[in-house]
């Protein structure tokens, strides 16, 4: 039994717990530290760039070079597989792939280009996308992990979530570069005067955990 109890103790979380209070505020604690979007790859996606305007710089989140690579590879592989398809005289199984791969590389790359975000202070606006939210409501950026399986592969995807005043997120960037993501983070965090609640190298508490953390909050608030 012991020997049992030893291996599965291999397999479980071994981090540090979070302690939220640490964070200092009591919206820690309203906030969910649950993945906010499921999967993500495990490359870097999107890096920040300052964009100078006449009414001031914004900060640009951008698709890497890399990402556009990763989307253009889905279009060359399925042009290959149509021409040769083509080539044969024969529409086969050969063309549909081909289709199939054009079609991915080509949603991929747009699915990309909707993820970028601009953050203007001047406007005090976010826009990603068709969608714009309000940058007054910003209180802090959320740095949290995600195990992703795949078939052949598994790897941990890192979410960069800007926390709103009511609790809500809004996630910006989630890929497995942790380097940069750490550093894009700290770049966005100076250009909105919002601190990080960095909760990648913790385990996230269970919900008492979090209630006696949120009820401690309470009584030294009142205290």
């Amino acid at each position: 039994m012991r020997v049992l109890k030893n291996i599965l103790s291999l397999f479980q979380d071994q981090r540090e717990v979070l302690d939220l209070g640490d964070f200092g505020s009591e919206l820690a604690f309203k906030t969910s530290w649950e993945p906010l979007v499921a999967g993500g790859t495990n490359f870097c996606t999107h890096r920040p760039q300052k964009n100078a305007g006449l009414m001031g710089d914004s900060l640009v989140f951008k698709t890497t070079v890399g990402a556009y690579l990763f989307a253009f590879m889905f279009v060359a592989l399925g042009t290959i597989f149509v021409m040769a398809s083509a080539a044969t005289g024969s529409a086969d199984m050969g063309t549909i792939m081909g289709l199939a791969f054009m079609a991915f590389g080509c949603w991929y790359q747009w699915s990309l280009r909707q993820k970028e975000s601009t953050f203007d202070r001047y406007s005090r606006k976010l826009t990603m996308g068709k969608k714009t939210f309000d940058l007054r409501t910003a209180e802090a950026l959320q740095l949290i992990r995600e195990y992703v399986r795949g078939n052949k592969s598994s790897y941990y995807s890192y979410e960069l979530n800007l926390i709103c005043s009511d609790g809500s997120r809004i996630n910006i960037v989630d890929h497995g570069a942790l380097r940069k993501l750490r550093e894009d983070a700290a770049l966005l965090a100076e250009y909105l005067s919002v601190p990080i609640w960095d909760a990648i190298d913790f385990r996230i508490p269970d919900a008492e955990t979090l209630f006696d953390g949120k009820a401690e909050i309470l009584r030294q608030n009142l205290g």
